[in-house]
């Protein structure tokens, strides 16, 4: 039985400084709610399981992450109370 020729993987392998990017790949652009998603911090506190529920639910029925609805809240209870 013949041994199986190995096949050729050195086109697969980067050389630093040698990397290409590929055709048709779009350009990043950094959107500015990435930056401010860099500038985030934890904030931890415990909730009744029925209000995480009730918020997740929320932000997922309206295209939300947790974050932007906790947010967005804040805001308007700030605007209201001051």
């Amino acid at each position: 039985m013949a041994a199986k020729k190995p096949a050729d993987l050195s086109g697969l392998v980067a050389t630093k400084g040698q990397a290409a990017p590929v055709a048709n790949v779009p350009a990043r652009s950094a959107a500015p709610a990435e930056d401010a998603e860099a500038n985030n911090v934890p904030l931890n506190f415990r909730v009744s399981a029925d209000l995480r529920r009730r918020f997740r639910v929320f932000a997922a029925n309206h295209d939300l992450k947790l974050n932007e609805l906790l947010r967005l809240a804040f805001d308007e209870y700030e605007k209201r109370h001051g």
